[in-house]
């Protein structure tokens, strides 16, 4: 038995053998390759796919000018890049593409002048054409373009603060979160999101965008010149096809919340001197007389009322009355240790409550005090 054949060197090959194998990887490659010649631009060769691409077999196509085989209207289009191959320059463009079943495809296309002798001379021989099909890369770009412009149109038909951040870095923001916060778009972009807090808030606010919620929540963002602005946030995610993002709405809720103080601060406090009231007296005395028996100390309440207060408002009138007992809080808050209480109780009724003193002579001393601040002449218009 015969030993089989020694392979045949790379070299031993026949030109026949070399086409084959040249023709064998130029179809097994995803691109679309051909070569045309100069000065004609005859298709000189083609791969598999190439030609099905513009319709028709490696073989026919064979011979064709650039505008037989790609079609008039093809050829209208690329014939100005065709006109700059032929100068010897590189191209690269990407254009439309319709197949022969009507589908049509994005493709981008580079054109390479082949540089030799021709004719002895240094010259241009033809021009390679290399060809992918880029449409699903494209369909991407396009979508991811779209996406961000529905949401670039969407944060601008709003007033309210809209940012747009991924994997914690803001991308974008409308003019409304600029009026918030002071900063332009270029100063924030790849700012982390959560660096426009305050500190407090930062860890909750991570934890709620890592658990993807989207109920509203309060919390504090800081200025551009450091003041702080009160906020409610609502986020949600959005999934594109370049990746999550995640936006957030942001609504200044400083008047909401000037309100709501004011609300919580007349429930404890007189709306005329801005003394705490009775409900606040009440709950603040309980507490007093629960730390004197705690330390075994005791508590004093004194009572203040004000003599012809009623002839003050009848012969003057409630305005100058009014001013008398702003006068007289005043007085009487400067009067008291910080750890007392000094409450208006209603009309011209004041009560002071005087926790941990030793004994009734600490709160005649502090009684005799008050009185002395209160007998001074007061003026009232005038």
């Amino acid at each position: 038995m015969s030993p089989p054949p020694a392979p045949l060197h790379p070299h031993e090959l026949d030109a026949q053998s070399s086409e084959s194998l040249l023709r064998l990887i130029a179809d097994s490659v995803p691109a679309l390759l051909a070569y045309y010649d100069l000065p004609s631009m005859r298709c000189v060769f083609a791969n598999e796919g190439y030609a099905a691409y513009n319709g028709h077999t490696a073989t026919s196509i064979l011979g064709k000018t650039v505008r037989e085989a790609i079609g008039e209207p093809a050829w209208e289009l690329i014939r100005p890049h065709v006109e700059r191959v032929m100068q010897g320059e590189s191209v690269k463009y990407t254009r439309q593409q319709t197949l022969p079943d009507g589908e049509v495809r994005v493709i981008e296309v580079s054109l390479t002048p082949h540089m030799g002798l021709a004719q002895g001379r240094p010259g241009q021989l033809g021009s390679f054409v290399l060809i992918n099909d880029i449409t699903h890369h494209w369909q991407s770009e396009q979508a991811v373009r779209q996406s961000e412009e529905r949401m670039r149109k969407f944060s601008l038909a709003t007033d309210e603060a809209i940012v747009f951040h991924r994997q914690g870095l803001v991308v974008d923001f409308n003019e409304a979160l600029t009026r918030l916060l002071g900063y332009t778009l270029d100063e924030a972009r790849g700012r982390p999101t959560l660096s426009f807090l305050s500190d407090e808030y930062r860890s909750a606010a991570e934890e709620y965008i890592r658990e993807g919620r989207e109920d509203p929540y309060e919390a504090t963002v800081r200025h551009k010149d450091g003041r702080p602005v009160p906020v409610e946030i609502v986020g949600k995610t959005m999934p594109t096809p370049q990746g999550t993002y995640r936006i957030a709405v942001l609504r200044d809720i400083s008047v909401r919340k000037q309100a709501q103080e004011r609300m919580e601060f007349l429930a404890l406090h007189d709306s005329l001197t801005h003394l705490p009231n009775r409900r606040h007296l009440m709950d603040r005395m309980a507490d007093a007389l629960s730390a004197a028996q705690r330390k075994r100390a005791r508590a004093a309440l004194l009572f203040i009322d004000l003599d012809h207060f009623k002839t003050v408002n009848d012969s003057l009138g409630h305005e100058a009355g009014d001013l008398l007992l702003c006068e007289v809080a005043r007085r009487l808050t400067t009067s008291v240790r910080g750890s007392d209480l000094l409450a208006r109780v209603g009309g011209d009724q004041f009560v002071v409550v005087l926790p941990d003193i030793h004994n009734r002579a600490d709160a005649a001393t502090v009684a005799d005090k008050l009185l002395q601040d209160v007998r001074a002449v007061f003026h009232v218009q005038g």
